[in-house]
């Protein structure tokens, strides 16, 4: 019998994935149009139709799961070697090691075969203030602002930020694993602090999130209740940390 390293040990096995997967998508399309002559898809939509697809292999860890359909029926450390040698989950543990350094490695594979994408624009509310959370993200790419409340971010107030969460912070954990509401607003950066980009009128890429639904992370913390001590535990010193920014200056961390 093969070891499982020997299949997914390598970058190409997963391009492979991802290509094989377009190619059905052409061919989807192909019978789309097969049926709706004399009209066509515009290569615009057809480009953004690929470009979703692609985007959902390499961030919606859970699809990629469903692609390998007998990952529950193998041993854990199977998993285990699923998750450490496949390039997206591999990259995305080591991103995020801040977080998964305390985390037995049963609860580390679940969570992240668990995980799937949020795509926000720049400037939209991803928590508001005194909302209940419903998900913990994880920032794979762009900046969040942290406000006090709701009125802060007001044109009209003009506040700065609290702080700025950068690329591989995340948020939303101590809020679902203590089961308290929001109470800071969270929000995708509108525009880069130093102001650069809008005298250039460059516009912001969007801000891609991995999440976990709080549901989920309840059953995991659940299974795994030595992890679920520390990841609380860490959480609460996150907590202070946050609640030490307010009406400070901004900063980033």
């Amino acid at each position: 019998m093969g070891s499982i390293n020997g299949i997914f040990n390598t970058s190409d096995n997963f391009d492979d994935l991802i290509e094989e997967k377009l190619d059905s998508l052409d061919m989807w399309i192909k019978k789309i149009e097969k049926s709706n002559k004399p009209y066509h898809i515009q290569p615009t939509l057809y480009n953004d139709i690929r470009k979703y697809v692609e985007q959902a292999f390499l961030y919606d860890f859970n699809l990629v799961i469903e692609e390998f359909q007998f990952y529950q029926q193998i041993t854990p450390k199977m998993q285990t070697d699923l998750i450490q040698n496949t390039r997206v989950f591999k990259e995305f543990e080591r991103s995020f090691n801040h977080f998964f350094e305390e985390c037995e490695r049963g609860f580390t594979n679940e969570l992240i075969i668990s995980m799937y994408c949020r795509i926000y624009t720049p400037g939209k509310t991803v928590i508001s203030y005194k909302s209940n959370v419903k998900e913990m993200y994880f920032i794979r790419q762009g900046l969040v602002e942290v406000y006090n409340n709701e009125n802060d971010e007001l044109p009209t107030r003009k506040e700065c930020p609290i702080l700025y969460l950068p690329k591989y912070s995340y948020f939303g954990d101590y809020q679902i694993l203590k089961n308290l509401k929001s109470n800071l607003l969270f929000k995708t950066l509108a525009q880069s602090p130093d102001d650069k980009r809008s005298k250039s009128n460059e516009s912001m890429p969007d801000i891609i999130f991995m999440c976990i639904s709080k549901e989920v992370l309840n059953e995991l913390c659940e299974l795994f209740p030595q992890t679920a001590d520390n990841i609380k535990r860490r959480s609460l010193e996150r907590r202070k940390r946050f609640m030490q920014q307010k009406n400070t200056n901004s900063k980033s961390y």
